[in-house]
C-alpha cells in the first residue's frame, strides 16, 4: 500500500490482548490522571503539557486526530486493553524522514508496567511500520536509567546505536541512549540493491 495512504485517519491495530486506536474523548480523563504520575515524568524530561478543560481537551483529539495525522507529521495511538477497551498507555510514530525512517516513542499507565503491554504494543508498530508503512528504519531514545524500556526495545529487535549527550529529550536536555531496528529488505527495495 502507499505510504499515504494510512495518514487519512489512524490505523487500527490489533494483537492478542491490545487495540491500538485514536484517542478519543472517553480516554481522555484516565490518560490524563495516569500522565499526571511522577514515575511516568520522570522518564519523559520534564513531562509532557496535558490539556486542561474541555477546549483544550478538543484541540489536543483534533490536533492527534487530524492536523498532526493530515500533516504525516505522526501517528498517535491509544493503546488499549481489548477485554475492557481501557486505555492503558500511548504510542507515537512520527518525525518520518523521506517515507523511509521514522522515530517511535511510548509510555503507559505504571498500574500496567509489568503485564508486556508496552512490548506487545512495540512488536505491533514495528510491523506495521516496516510491513504496511515500507520503512526501512526505526528509532527510539530513551534515558538511560529507563532499564524496562530499554529492554522493551531490544526485545523487539532494536539495537543500541550509542549514547547522545545532552540531547534535547522533552522539554530538558539529557544523555539519551539511541536504538534502531532497521529493515534491510525495505532499504533494497526504496534504495537499490545493497552493496
Amino acid at each position: 500500500m502507499e505510504f499515504n495512504v494510512f495518514f487519512k485517519e489512524v490505523p487500527s491495530l490489533k494483537t492478542s490482548r491490545l487495540i491500538l486506536r485514536p484517542f478519543c474523548r472517553v480516554d481522555m480523563d484516565l490518560y490524563l490522571k495516569w500522565m499526571e504520575d511522577p514515575a511516568i515524568h520522570r522518564f519523559l524530561g520534564g513531562g509532557v503539557r496535558l490539556p486542561e478543560g474541555e477546549k483544550q481537551i478538543s484541540s489536543w483529539l483534533n490536533n492527534i486526530n487530524g492536523r498532526l495525522l493530515r500533516s504525516k507529521t505522526v501517528l498517535t495511538w491509544c493503546v488499549a486493553r481489548k477485554e475492557e477497551n481501557r486505555a492503558v498507555g500511548r504510542v507515537d510514530l512520527g518525525g518520518f524522514v523521506k517515507k523511509s525512517m521514522a522515530e517511535l516513542s511510548y509510555y503507559f499507565s505504571a498500574d500496567d508496567w509489568g503485564k508486556g503491554f508496552a512490548s506487545e504494543a512495540v512488536k505491533e508498530v514495528v510491523r506495521f511500520g516496516f510491513g504496511e508503512l515500507g520503512l526501512h528504519r526505526i528509532q527510539a531514545l530513551v534515558l538511560p536509567e529507563n532499564t524496562a524500556s530499554l529492554r522493551v526495545l531490544e526485545k523487539n529487535g532494536f539495537q543500541r546505536e550509542g549514547l547522545l549527550k545532552k540531547y534535547p529529550f522533552g522539554r530538558e536536555f539529557h544523555d539519551a541512549v539511541i536504538l534502531a531496528a532497521v529493515c534491510e529488505k525495505n532499504f533494497d527495495k526504496r534504495f537499490g540493491p545493497a552493496e
